[in-house]
């Protein structure tokens, strides 16, 4: 191997994610232009999960930040220095934390930030000065930083990270796991009892505040007052969950609502769903869009965040105004009364996908961001 990068995560996965996908193509990647891989994760992977990146070439390392910054350091350079690491990519950590800084003084230079946390800047007068002066501190040593979606570097540049530094490029899903399966829809029907005229809705999502999962309840009683026959399945878990199941028991829509909790593998739900709604505000990307549109699934969402990125509104996806809820219902009414209009969605939401959202494009647009960070130093790698 001519060189080593790392990949540094401030997350150790439960299930296997589009996230672990990215991270495994772009392992295969890095080893077949003999570049040694190297992961460390914040916490012990499972068994199966570490084999599948040994297998793809990499070295699989957990170090605890938990434990503080000096041990954190202490640690992360002994791995920088048994393994020779040219370059770190930091993924997951917040910007304002050290862990740029940490890895700088470790010894490597060639610094890649990605930014994938979602929310909005908005500090003002003499908060805003000081966030964007903390920011342009800890973000010094970062050479690059990748920003997941248009939104996500408005808000890096709003917050005093150099706009010359931010490179935009989208998350990608495996088009080969994700994809349309008619049969899916089968074992949801039958497990949950419904009728063939009602639509399948479905959301994925940690149930916390800027989701506004809330809006969903209430558009669900929008739509049986409506008369507009529909099953919401919510997988996710979080802190509303208890106050939203009270929601919609006080709503009387607790017959039109499932909630399924964490679900490992969101994959059948999706395929089975007629459209998949997000009421988010501040989006970062919604990895779970481009998954669900990669199973041929329209989108019911916020003009918001990245999502007028990732949907193309009017031809993938319908969106309306923030915690609108009667407007979230009037667009799936919309879509439920036009079969053959759902139907294209349906079909431009899976080329969509293809066109700009695959692993493969991620994977691709990090190594020519790699390459461009060490272009500098030597003509592109792989060569």
């Amino acid at each position: 191997m001519n060189n080593a990068f790392l990949l540094l995560l401030d997350s150790a996965p439960l299930t296997w994610t589009s996230q672990e996908d990215r991270h495994l193509l772009l392992c295969r990647e890095l080893s077949a232009r003999r570049i040694q891989p190297v992961l460390v994760f914040a916490a012990p992977l499972k068994s199966q999960f570490g084999q599948r990146f040994v297998d793809a070439g990499a070295r699989v390392y957990s170090v605890s930040y938990s434990e503080g910054a000096f041990a954190f350091r202490r640690k992360l350079r002994r791995i920088i220095k048994e393994n020779r690491i040219t370059l770190v990519h930091v993924i997951f950590f917040d910007y304002f934390s050290p862990i740029a800084w940490i890895v700088r003084t470790a010894g490597v230079k060639h610094i890649v930030y990605e930014m994938q946390n979602s929310g909005i800047f908005r500090a003002t007068s003499w908060k805003r000065f000081l966030l964007r002066l903390r920011t342009k501190i800890m973000t010094l040593p970062m050479v690059r930083v990748i920003a997941i979606s248009k939104f996500v570097k408005e808000q890096l540049v709003n917050a005093g990270v150099p706009s010359n530094k931010i490179i935009v490029r989208y998350l990608g899903v495996c088009t080969e796991r994700f994809t349309p399966d008619t049969s899916a829809r089968e074992y949801w029907t039958k497990t949950f009892d419904i009728r063939p005229q009602e639509l399948i809705l479905s959301t994925v999502s940690y149930l916390r505040p800027f989701k506004n999962p809330n809006v969903l309840v209430y558009a669900c009683r929008e739509l049986k007052n409506r008369n507009v026959p529909v099953r919401l399945f919510v997988a996710g878990d979080g802190e509303m969950l208890p106050d939203l199941k009270d929601l919609s028991r006080e709503l009387d829509v607790s017959d039109r609502i499932h909630w399924l909790g964490n679900v490992e593998d969101p994959k059948s739900l999706l395929q089975a769903s007629d459209m998949f709604l997000l009421a988010s505000t501040g989006e970062a990307f919604g990895l779970v869009l481009a998954e669900a549109m990669a199973c041929g699934i329209p989108i019911v969402g916020t003009r918001s965040g990245s999502l007028p990125e990732v949907v193309e509104e009017g031809k993938s996806g319908l969106l309306v105004q923030p915690r609108d809820a009667q407007g979230l219902a009037s667009a799936v009414e919309l879509l439920a009364n036009d079969r053959e209009r759902l139907q294209h969605m349906s079909d431009r939401a899976l080329d969509r996908v293809k066109e700009f959202f695959s692993v493969q494009q991620a994977v691709a647009g990090t190594l020519a961001i790699y390459d461009d960070v060490l272009a500098g130093e030597k003509k592109a790698f792989g060569t």
